[in-house]
Protein backbone atom coordinates (compact mmCIF):
# COMPACT_ATOMS: atom_id res chain seq x y z
CA UNK A 1 0.00 0.00 0.00
CA UNK A 2 1.48 3.19 -1.05
CA UNK A 3 2.69 5.55 2.09
CA UNK A 4 1.69 8.79 0.70
CA UNK A 5 -1.93 8.87 0.88
CA UNK A 6 -3.47 10.29 3.84
CA UNK A 7 -6.70 8.67 5.24
CA UNK A 8 -9.84 10.63 5.15
CA UNK A 9 -10.75 12.69 8.17
CA UNK A 10 -11.65 10.18 11.24
CA UNK A 11 -10.31 6.88 9.40
CA UNK A 12 -7.13 5.81 12.06
CA UNK A 13 -3.69 6.13 11.24
CA UNK A 14 -1.83 2.59 12.07
CA UNK A 15 1.83 2.73 12.11
CA UNK A 16 2.81 -0.87 11.55
CA UNK A 17 5.94 -2.73 13.58
CA UNK A 18 9.39 -2.95 12.51
CA UNK A 19 10.16 -6.37 10.94
CA UNK A 20 12.54 -8.67 12.61
CA UNK A 21 15.69 -9.44 10.36
CA UNK A 22 14.80 -13.35 10.69
CA UNK A 23 11.24 -12.71 8.92
CA UNK A 24 7.35 -11.97 9.04
CA UNK A 25 6.30 -15.26 10.08
CA UNK A 26 5.23 -16.18 6.82
CA UNK A 27 9.51 -17.28 6.13
CA UNK A 28 9.64 -13.61 3.76
CA UNK A 29 12.93 -12.80 4.85
CA UNK A 30 12.85 -8.88 5.77
CA UNK A 31 16.48 -6.95 6.16
CA UNK A 32 15.36 -3.19 6.87
CA UNK A 33 14.20 -3.28 10.00
CA UNK A 34 13.29 0.59 10.32
CA UNK A 35 10.95 -0.12 7.29
CA UNK A 36 7.17 1.17 7.87
CA UNK A 37 3.55 1.21 6.21
CA UNK A 38 0.91 3.53 6.78
CA UNK A 39 -2.40 1.65 6.56
CA UNK A 40 -6.10 2.35 7.32
CA UNK A 41 -8.73 0.61 8.79
CA UNK A 42 -10.46 0.00 5.24
CA UNK A 43 -7.73 -1.86 4.53
CA UNK A 44 -8.22 -4.78 6.78
CA UNK A 45 -10.54 -6.38 4.46
CA UNK A 46 -8.18 -7.34 1.88
CA UNK A 47 -7.97 -10.96 2.03
CA UNK A 48 -4.30 -11.40 2.80
CA UNK A 49 -4.85 -9.59 6.45
CA UNK A 50 -5.77 -11.11 9.26
CA UNK A 51 -9.33 -11.57 9.91
CA UNK A 52 -10.94 -9.03 11.50
CA UNK A 53 -11.87 -9.03 15.20
CA UNK A 54 -15.36 -10.66 14.87
CA UNK A 55 -14.25 -14.14 13.61
CA UNK A 56 -11.16 -14.70 16.80
CA UNK A 57 -12.62 -16.94 18.70
CA UNK A 58 -9.79 -16.27 21.19
CA UNK A 59 -6.66 -18.30 21.76
CA UNK A 60 -7.17 -22.35 21.82
CA UNK A 61 -8.49 -23.51 25.78
CA UNK A 62 -4.91 -25.77 25.54
CA UNK A 63 -6.86 -28.15 28.02
CA UNK A 64 -10.26 -29.00 29.01
CA UNK A 65 -12.43 -32.03 29.09
CA UNK A 66 -13.16 -31.32 25.64
CA UNK A 67 -9.75 -30.83 23.97
CA UNK A 68 -8.43 -33.91 25.92
CA UNK A 69 -11.24 -36.27 24.68
CA UNK A 70 -10.79 -34.60 21.66
CA UNK A 71 -7.02 -35.05 21.44
CA UNK A 72 -7.74 -38.83 23.16
CA UNK A 73 -10.53 -40.20 20.42
CA UNK A 74 -7.97 -38.84 17.85
CA UNK A 75 -4.86 -41.60 19.26
CA UNK A 76 -7.38 -44.50 19.50
CA UNK A 77 -8.03 -43.62 15.49
CA UNK A 78 -4.12 -43.22 14.60
CA UNK A 79 -3.63 -46.67 16.74
CA UNK A 80 -6.18 -48.34 14.42
CA UNK A 81 -4.97 -46.98 11.03
CA UNK A 82 -1.21 -46.60 11.27
CA UNK A 83 -1.30 -49.30 13.29
CA UNK A 84 -2.73 -51.09 10.39
CA UNK A 85 -0.45 -50.03 7.60
CA UNK A 86 2.69 -50.23 9.33
CA UNK A 87 1.73 -53.67 10.09
CA UNK A 88 1.44 -54.52 6.06
CA UNK A 89 5.06 -56.54 6.68
CA UNK A 90 3.20 -59.27 8.48
CA UNK A 91 0.20 -59.50 6.02
CA UNK A 92 2.85 -59.81 2.96
CA UNK A 93 4.59 -62.17 4.59
CA UNK A 94 1.05 -64.44 4.87
CA UNK A 95 0.14 -63.27 1.28
CA UNK A 96 3.24 -64.30 -0.02
CA UNK A 97 2.53 -67.98 1.32
CA UNK A 98 -1.20 -68.06 0.72
CA UNK A 99 -3.12 -66.07 -1.55
CA UNK A 100 -0.33 -64.78 -3.66
CA UNK A 101 1.74 -67.24 -3.27
CA UNK A 102 3.16 -67.34 -7.17
CA UNK A 103 3.57 -63.77 -6.92
CA UNK A 104 7.14 -61.75 -6.73
CA UNK A 105 8.05 -60.00 -3.42
CA UNK A 106 8.40 -57.28 -5.32
CA UNK A 107 4.87 -57.44 -7.21
CA UNK A 108 3.33 -57.93 -3.24
CA UNK A 109 4.98 -55.17 -1.88
CA UNK A 110 3.39 -52.44 -4.45
CA UNK A 111 -0.22 -53.31 -2.39
CA UNK A 112 1.56 -51.85 0.70
CA UNK A 113 3.20 -49.04 -1.09
CA UNK A 114 0.05 -47.97 -2.57
CA UNK A 115 -1.83 -47.86 0.43
CA UNK A 116 0.63 -46.20 2.53
CA UNK A 117 1.01 -43.66 -0.01
CA UNK A 118 -2.25 -42.93 0.15
CA UNK A 119 -2.57 -41.93 4.04
CA UNK A 120 -0.61 -38.81 2.55
CA UNK A 121 -0.82 -37.96 -1.12
CA UNK A 122 -4.51 -36.72 -1.24
CA UNK A 123 -4.00 -34.72 2.09
CA UNK A 124 -3.89 -31.30 0.08
CA UNK A 125 -7.54 -31.91 -0.35
CA UNK A 126 -8.57 -33.31 2.44
CA UNK A 127 -7.08 -30.31 4.38
CA UNK A 128 -8.84 -27.78 2.15
CA UNK A 129 -11.99 -29.70 3.55
CA UNK A 130 -10.81 -29.74 6.95
CA UNK A 131 -10.56 -26.10 7.09
CA UNK A 132 -13.70 -25.56 5.69
CA UNK A 133 -16.14 -27.67 6.97
CA UNK A 134 -14.16 -29.11 10.27
CA UNK A 135 -13.53 -32.92 11.16
CA UNK A 136 -16.27 -34.47 11.73
CA UNK A 137 -17.41 -35.32 7.94
CA UNK A 138 -14.04 -36.40 7.39
CA UNK A 139 -14.23 -38.49 10.06
CA UNK A 140 -17.18 -39.76 10.14
CA UNK A 141 -16.66 -41.21 6.33
CA UNK A 142 -12.97 -42.00 6.72
CA UNK A 143 -13.74 -44.43 9.58
CA UNK A 144 -16.65 -45.95 8.26
CA UNK A 145 -14.88 -46.92 4.38
CA UNK A 146 -11.90 -48.24 6.79
CA UNK A 147 -13.65 -50.58 8.26
CA UNK A 148 -15.78 -51.77 5.15
CA UNK A 149 -12.59 -52.06 3.55
CA UNK A 150 -10.96 -54.31 6.39
CA UNK A 151 -14.02 -56.89 6.41
CA UNK A 152 -14.11 -56.60 2.54
CA UNK A 153 -10.09 -57.67 2.67
CA UNK A 154 -11.17 -61.25 4.74
CA UNK A 155 -12.81 -62.21 1.43
CA UNK A 156 -10.31 -61.49 -0.72
CA UNK A 157 -8.55 -64.33 -2.94
CA UNK A 158 -7.08 -62.92 -6.09
CA UNK A 159 -4.53 -59.97 -6.35
CA UNK A 160 -6.56 -58.06 -7.87
CA UNK A 161 -8.89 -57.93 -5.05
CA UNK A 162 -6.57 -57.52 -2.42
CA UNK A 163 -5.09 -54.16 -3.69
CA UNK A 164 -8.47 -52.90 -3.75
CA UNK A 165 -9.35 -53.31 -0.69
CA UNK A 166 -5.82 -52.02 0.93
CA UNK A 167 -6.68 -49.31 -1.96
CA UNK A 168 -9.56 -48.53 -0.28
CA UNK A 169 -8.38 -48.72 3.17
CA UNK A 170 -5.54 -46.23 2.58
CA UNK A 171 -7.92 -43.92 0.83
CA UNK A 172 -10.06 -43.83 3.80
CA UNK A 173 -6.99 -43.23 6.16
CA UNK A 174 -5.64 -40.47 4.05
CA UNK A 175 -9.02 -38.80 4.94
CA UNK A 176 -8.10 -38.66 9.00
CA UNK A 177 -4.71 -38.64 8.65
CA UNK A 178 -4.66 -34.78 8.22
CA UNK A 179 -7.48 -34.23 10.12
CA UNK A 180 -5.92 -35.46 13.19
CA UNK A 181 -2.74 -34.16 13.08
CA UNK A 182 -3.86 -30.78 12.10
CA UNK A 183 -6.61 -30.90 14.93
CA UNK A 184 -4.48 -30.83 17.71
CA UNK A 185 -3.25 -26.98 16.64
CA UNK A 186 -7.24 -26.18 17.25
CA UNK A 187 -7.16 -27.06 20.72
CA UNK A 188 -3.61 -26.31 22.22
CA UNK A 189 -1.04 -23.80 21.77
CA UNK A 190 1.86 -24.24 24.93
CA UNK A 191 0.85 -28.01 24.86
CA UNK A 192 0.54 -28.43 21.26
CA UNK A 193 3.61 -30.73 20.99
CA UNK A 194 2.45 -33.04 24.16
CA UNK A 195 -1.22 -33.25 22.49
CA UNK A 196 0.16 -33.92 19.15
CA UNK A 197 2.33 -36.35 20.59
CA UNK A 198 -0.70 -38.20 22.66
CA UNK A 199 -2.64 -38.83 18.56
CA UNK A 200 0.37 -39.55 16.32
CA UNK A 201 1.12 -41.97 19.87
CA UNK A 202 -1.40 -43.88 18.87
CA UNK A 203 -0.01 -45.19 15.60
CA UNK A 204 3.00 -46.38 17.34
CA UNK A 205 0.58 -48.27 20.11
CA UNK A 206 -0.87 -49.91 16.85
CA UNK A 207 2.36 -50.59 15.26
CA UNK A 208 3.34 -53.04 18.50
CA UNK A 209 -0.19 -54.32 18.81
CA UNK A 210 -1.33 -55.02 15.19
CA UNK A 211 1.96 -57.32 13.70
CA UNK A 212 2.27 -59.23 16.69
CA UNK A 213 -2.07 -59.68 16.89
CA UNK A 214 -1.84 -61.07 13.07
CA UNK A 215 0.73 -63.07 13.63
CA UNK A 216 -1.33 -65.06 16.40
CA UNK A 217 -4.68 -64.99 14.89
CA UNK A 218 -3.43 -66.31 11.98
CA UNK A 219 -2.06 -69.21 13.89
CA UNK A 220 -5.27 -70.01 15.56
CA UNK A 221 -8.09 -69.42 12.74
CA UNK A 222 -8.64 -68.41 9.28
CA UNK A 223 -7.45 -65.56 7.64
CA UNK A 224 -11.04 -64.16 6.92
CA UNK A 225 -11.94 -64.62 10.85
CA UNK A 226 -9.04 -63.27 11.90
CA UNK A 227 -9.83 -59.46 9.86
CA UNK A 228 -13.58 -60.07 10.70
CA UNK A 229 -11.93 -59.85 14.61
CA UNK A 230 -9.87 -56.71 13.31
CA UNK A 231 -12.70 -54.68 11.78
CA UNK A 232 -14.63 -55.05 14.88
CA UNK A 233 -12.17 -53.86 17.17
CA UNK A 234 -10.98 -50.86 15.07
CA UNK A 235 -14.86 -50.20 14.82
CA UNK A 236 -15.19 -50.19 18.44
CA UNK A 237 -12.10 -47.99 18.88
CA UNK A 238 -12.67 -45.92 16.57
CA UNK A 239 -16.70 -44.97 17.10
CA UNK A 240 -15.86 -42.39 20.10
CA UNK A 241 -14.41 -40.60 17.27
CA UNK A 242 -17.82 -39.85 16.03
CA UNK A 243 -18.46 -37.69 19.18
CA UNK A 244 -15.08 -36.22 20.45
CA UNK A 245 -13.01 -35.95 17.74
CA UNK A 246 -14.01 -32.42 16.35
CA UNK A 247 -12.42 -29.22 15.28
CA UNK A 248 -12.63 -25.88 17.33
CA UNK A 249 -12.32 -22.80 14.71
CA UNK A 250 -16.11 -22.05 12.53
CA UNK A 251 -16.70 -22.88 9.22
CA UNK A 252 -16.32 -20.75 6.54
CA UNK A 253 -16.05 -21.01 2.41
CA UNK A 254 -13.11 -23.04 1.49
CA UNK A 255 -9.90 -21.87 0.46
CA UNK A 256 -9.69 -20.05 -3.06
CA UNK A 257 -7.33 -22.58 -4.51
CA UNK A 258 -5.40 -19.72 -6.55
CA UNK A 259 -4.76 -19.06 -2.74
CA UNK A 260 -3.27 -22.52 -2.15
CA UNK A 261 -0.02 -21.26 -3.99
CA UNK A 262 0.84 -18.54 -1.39
CA UNK A 263 2.31 -20.73 1.14
CA UNK A 264 4.64 -21.90 -1.30
CA UNK A 265 6.24 -18.40 -1.95
CA UNK A 266 6.96 -18.43 1.83
CA UNK A 267 10.86 -20.10 1.87
CA UNK A 268 10.54 -21.59 5.48
CA UNK A 269 7.46 -23.63 4.34
CA UNK A 270 8.49 -24.39 0.86
CA UNK A 271 12.20 -25.87 1.86
CA UNK A 272 10.17 -27.84 4.93
CA UNK A 273 7.50 -29.91 3.10
CA UNK A 274 10.43 -31.00 0.37
CA UNK A 275 12.39 -31.62 2.78
CA UNK A 276 9.23 -34.21 4.26
CA UNK A 277 8.73 -35.16 1.06
CA UNK A 278 12.38 -36.78 0.93
CA UNK A 279 12.24 -38.06 4.29
CA UNK A 280 9.20 -39.99 3.64
CA UNK A 281 10.82 -41.56 0.68
CA UNK A 282 12.36 -44.26 2.71
CA UNK A 283 10.29 -43.76 6.06
CA UNK A 284 8.80 -47.41 5.55
CA UNK A 285 11.59 -49.30 4.39
CA UNK A 286 13.50 -50.31 7.29
CA UNK A 287 9.92 -51.27 8.75
CA UNK A 288 8.57 -53.16 6.33
CA UNK A 289 11.96 -54.82 5.44
CA UNK A 290 12.91 -55.51 9.24
CA UNK A 291 12.29 -59.13 8.82
CA UNK A 292 14.63 -59.57 5.75
CA UNK A 293 17.14 -57.75 7.96
CA UNK A 294 16.78 -59.99 10.65
CA UNK A 295 17.40 -63.17 8.50
CA UNK A 296 20.33 -61.86 7.22
CA UNK A 297 21.80 -61.21 9.94
CA UNK A 298 20.77 -64.64 11.33
CA UNK A 299 18.56 -63.20 14.18
CA UNK A 300 17.24 -65.54 16.92
CA UNK A 301 13.80 -65.96 16.09
CA UNK A 302 12.21 -64.03 18.42
CA UNK A 303 13.68 -60.79 16.90
CA UNK A 304 13.01 -62.20 13.29
CA UNK A 305 9.31 -62.71 14.64
CA UNK A 306 8.92 -59.91 16.56
CA UNK A 307 10.98 -57.03 14.38
CA UNK A 308 8.34 -54.98 12.62
CA UNK A 309 6.69 -54.92 16.84
CA UNK A 310 10.20 -54.05 17.85
CA UNK A 311 11.05 -51.05 15.79
CA UNK A 312 7.18 -49.92 16.61
CA UNK A 313 7.67 -50.20 20.08
CA UNK A 314 10.70 -47.34 19.79
CA UNK A 315 8.25 -45.19 17.28
CA UNK A 316 5.74 -45.22 20.47
CA UNK A 317 8.02 -43.90 22.78
CA UNK A 318 9.79 -41.39 20.21
CA UNK A 319 5.83 -40.60 19.27
CA UNK A 320 4.80 -39.95 22.69
CA UNK A 321 7.71 -37.79 24.21
CA UNK A 322 8.83 -36.29 21.57
CA UNK A 323 5.37 -34.03 21.87
CA UNK A 324 6.69 -33.16 25.40
CA UNK A 325 10.21 -32.72 25.03
CA UNK A 326 9.52 -29.72 22.26
CA UNK A 327 7.24 -28.06 24.54
CA UNK A 328 10.14 -28.17 26.96
CA UNK A 329 13.52 -27.46 24.67
CA UNK A 330 11.95 -25.79 21.28
CA UNK A 331 9.85 -27.82 18.44
CA UNK A 332 12.90 -26.62 16.66
CA UNK A 333 15.57 -28.34 18.49
CA UNK A 334 13.90 -31.84 18.68
CA UNK A 335 12.93 -31.99 15.25
CA UNK A 336 16.14 -30.81 13.47
CA UNK A 337 18.08 -33.55 16.29
CA UNK A 338 15.95 -36.43 15.41
CA UNK A 339 15.95 -35.45 11.52
CA UNK A 340 19.70 -35.77 11.51
CA UNK A 341 19.80 -38.75 14.03
CA UNK A 342 17.77 -41.13 11.47
CA UNK A 343 20.49 -40.86 8.90
CA UNK A 344 23.36 -41.43 11.50
CA UNK A 345 20.97 -44.38 12.64
CA UNK A 346 20.68 -46.01 9.27
CA UNK A 347 24.39 -45.71 8.67
CA UNK A 348 25.57 -46.60 12.22
CA UNK A 349 22.92 -50.32 12.53
CA UNK A 350 21.58 -50.86 9.07
CA UNK A 351 24.47 -50.82 6.54
CA UNK A 352 27.43 -52.95 8.81
CA UNK A 353 26.71 -57.17 8.08
CA UNK A 354 26.90 -59.12 10.27
CA UNK A 355 25.14 -57.16 13.24
CA UNK A 356 24.51 -59.08 16.71
CA UNK A 357 21.52 -59.74 18.19
CA UNK A 358 21.74 -56.78 20.50
CA UNK A 359 23.20 -54.47 17.82
CA UNK A 360 20.14 -55.10 15.70
CA UNK A 361 17.57 -54.71 18.53
CA UNK A 362 18.91 -51.24 19.41
CA UNK A 363 19.18 -50.19 15.68
CA UNK A 364 15.58 -51.13 15.17
CA UNK A 365 14.27 -49.18 18.35
CA UNK A 366 16.67 -46.58 17.75
CA UNK A 367 15.34 -46.03 14.25
CA UNK A 368 11.63 -46.43 15.60
CA UNK A 369 12.04 -43.85 18.08
CA UNK A 370 13.74 -41.19 15.97
CA UNK A 371 11.52 -41.90 12.86
CA UNK A 372 8.20 -41.80 15.39
CA UNK A 373 9.47 -38.50 16.26
CA UNK A 374 9.97 -36.84 13.39
CA UNK A 375 6.76 -37.90 12.19
CA UNK A 376 5.06 -36.74 15.36
CA UNK A 377 6.88 -33.15 14.99
CA UNK A 378 6.10 -32.51 11.28
CA UNK A 379 2.29 -31.04 12.21
CA UNK A 380 3.75 -28.98 15.08
CA UNK A 381 6.65 -27.32 12.92
CA UNK A 382 3.93 -26.58 10.65
CA UNK A 383 1.70 -25.26 13.06
CA UNK A 384 4.01 -23.08 14.80
CA UNK A 385 5.24 -21.31 10.44
CA UNK A 386 1.74 -21.10 9.51
CA UNK A 387 -1.29 -18.15 10.40
CA UNK A 388 -4.02 -20.68 12.48
CA UNK A 389 -6.33 -20.28 9.42
CA UNK A 390 -3.89 -22.04 7.26
CA UNK A 391 -2.54 -24.83 9.25
CA UNK A 392 -4.84 -27.48 7.94
CA UNK A 393 -4.57 -27.04 4.19
CA UNK A 394 -0.58 -26.51 4.55
CA UNK A 395 -0.47 -29.70 6.75
CA UNK A 396 -2.16 -31.57 3.84
CA UNK A 397 0.36 -30.09 0.88
CA UNK A 398 3.14 -30.87 3.18
CA UNK A 399 1.69 -34.23 3.29
CA UNK A 400 0.99 -34.80 0.14
CA UNK A 401 4.44 -33.62 -1.26
CA UNK A 402 5.76 -36.89 0.29
CA UNK A 403 3.04 -39.47 -1.12
CA UNK A 404 4.93 -39.62 -4.71
CA UNK A 405 8.12 -40.23 -2.83
CA UNK A 406 6.54 -43.27 -0.74
CA UNK A 407 5.23 -44.93 -4.27
CA UNK A 408 8.86 -44.99 -4.97
CA UNK A 409 11.43 -45.83 -1.78
CA UNK A 410 10.27 -49.00 -0.88
CA UNK A 411 10.93 -50.50 -4.25
CA UNK A 412 14.14 -49.20 -4.84
CA UNK A 413 15.00 -50.41 -1.97
CA UNK A 414 13.67 -53.75 -2.67
CA UNK A 415 15.57 -54.12 -5.92
CA UNK A 416 18.67 -52.87 -4.11
CA UNK A 417 18.21 -55.90 -1.44
CA UNK A 418 17.79 -58.10 -4.15
CA UNK A 419 21.45 -56.61 -6.07
CA UNK A 420 23.00 -56.73 -2.92
CA UNK A 421 21.83 -61.20 -1.91
CA UNK A 422 18.97 -60.04 -0.14
CA UNK A 423 20.84 -58.16 2.53
CA UNK A 424 20.21 -54.75 3.25
CA UNK A 425 23.35 -52.76 2.83
CA UNK A 426 23.03 -50.83 -0.29
CA UNK A 427 19.46 -50.01 0.50
CA UNK A 428 20.78 -48.65 4.01
CA UNK A 429 23.06 -46.24 2.83
CA UNK A 430 20.11 -45.39 -0.18
CA UNK A 431 18.11 -44.54 2.55
CA UNK A 432 20.85 -42.65 4.62
CA UNK A 433 21.70 -40.42 2.35
CA UNK A 434 17.77 -39.50 1.49
CA UNK A 435 17.59 -38.85 5.14
CA UNK A 436 20.51 -36.76 4.98
CA UNK A 437 18.97 -34.92 2.25
CA UNK A 438 16.03 -34.52 4.11
CA UNK A 439 17.02 -33.16 7.06
CA UNK A 440 19.39 -30.27 5.59
CA UNK A 441 16.23 -29.14 3.41
CA UNK A 442 13.35 -29.09 6.06
CA UNK A 443 16.10 -27.42 8.60
CA UNK A 444 18.39 -25.87 6.45
CA UNK A 445 16.32 -22.58 6.16
CA UNK A 446 15.82 -22.40 10.26
CA UNK A 447 19.59 -22.46 9.97
CA UNK A 448 20.21 -20.13 8.32
CA UNK A 449 17.95 -17.95 10.39
CA UNK A 450 19.47 -18.53 13.45
CA UNK A 451 22.92 -18.05 12.29
CA UNK A 452 21.48 -14.78 10.97
CA UNK A 453 20.05 -14.01 14.12
CA UNK A 454 23.81 -14.60 15.59
CA UNK A 455 24.86 -12.65 13.54
CA UNK A 456 23.09 -9.48 13.76
CA UNK A 457 23.08 -9.92 17.95
CA UNK A 458 19.20 -9.54 18.03
CA UNK A 459 17.04 -11.99 20.01
CA UNK A 460 15.36 -14.27 17.79
CA UNK A 461 11.60 -13.74 18.36
CA UNK A 462 10.36 -16.91 16.15
CA UNK A 463 12.95 -19.04 18.35
CA UNK A 464 11.38 -22.42 19.04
Amino acid sequence: MATDIEPRAGVKKLEAEPTAAYGDGYGNDKLDLQRTTTITTLDVADESLPAPASDDIGPPPDGGFTAWSCAASASFVTFCLMGFVCSFGQLQEYYLVHQLAGYSKSTVAWIGSVQATEVFIFSVIWGRIFDAHGARPLVLVGTTLSVVAVVAMGFCKEYYQIFLSHFLFGFASGMIWPTVTAVGGHWFSTRRGTAIGLIVGGSGGGGIVYPIMFKHLFLRMSFRNSLLIVAAMNAALMFPAWFFLKSRLPKRKPIALKRLARPWHDKQYAFFAIGCGFYMFNWMSPMFNAPIISRANNASPAVYDYSVAIVSAGGLFGRTLSGWMADKLGVWNVFGTTSFFTAIVLFGFYVPSPIPNGALVAGFVLYGWVSGAWLTLVSAVVAKISPVEEVGIRIGMAWSVCGPFMVAGPVICGALIQVDDNKFGYAGIFCGFTFLIASFLAVGPRMVQVIRGFIARKPDPSAA
